[in-house]
């Protein structure tokens, strides 16, 4: 048994060596931390998050899964930190703006996902999209000032690149939980007495 234990660990780190989402904090770009996009003198944090296949694994230009997905958008501010005070006035300023997003699909032209521009003054817009089909997406960021001044920028996303994503999740997930079955048995004297009993009456058929 212990022969078996040692094959799955292996097993366990080899599929989590190949797996990007594992080695790097999940997807490309910054992923472990979303990442940063300039929009005039601002500067905006993107994440994209997958919680039904990858919990809370933040994903910026490479997300790895289809279906729905959470994009962000919050700004990264300055203000009270040892910013000098231009930096300070800019988080004054975009305060008094309006934020917009828009998901469009390279493959067809298909806006997904069309956010106009609001108040920003809780500094994070939030909205969701289902991603239905692996390959380039843009993501558009857009900024209206006071004066109905526009800035924008975009992203370029690659989606269902690592089609292999979530196998390697499960495999993962079945190690971690026959570690902790594993550790329980040699542990407890009464659960290994009820396992080896079980094992026992299997042998019989």
């Amino acid at each position: 048994m212990r022969t078996f234990v040692r094959l799955i660990l292996a097993l366990s780190f080899g599929v989590a060596s190949l797996s990007p989402a594992f080695a790097d904090g999940g997807g490309g770009g910054g992923a472990a931390t979303g990442c940063r996009l300039s929009v005039g003198p601002f500067t905006l944090l993107f994440s994209a998050y997958q919680p039904q296949l990858t919990a809370d694994a933040k994903y910026c230009t490479d997300i790895p899964g289809l279906g729905r997905t959470n994009l962000v958008v919050d700004y990264e501010a300055k203000e009270g930190s040892t910013s000098i005070g231009s930096q300070r006035r800019l988080d004054q300023e975009i305060k008094k703006m309006k934020l917009g997003v828009k998901l469009i699909r390279e493959s067809d032209g298909k806006v997904l996902v069309e956010e106009p521009p609001k108040a920003f003054r809780s500094g994070i817009v939030e909205t969701v999209a289902n991603l239905d089909q692996p390959g380039a997406y843009e993501f558009e960021v857009k900024l209206v000032g006071p004066d109905g001044k526009e800035m924008e920028n975009h992203l370029e996303l690659t989606v269902g690149k690592d089609s292999g994503e979530q196998l390697r999740n499960m495999i993962i997930a079945f190690v971690v939980l026959f570690a902790v079955f594993y550790l329980a048995y040699l542990s407890h004297a009464g659960f290994r007495q009820k396992v080896d009993a079980f094992f026992g009456k299997l042998k019989e058929f």
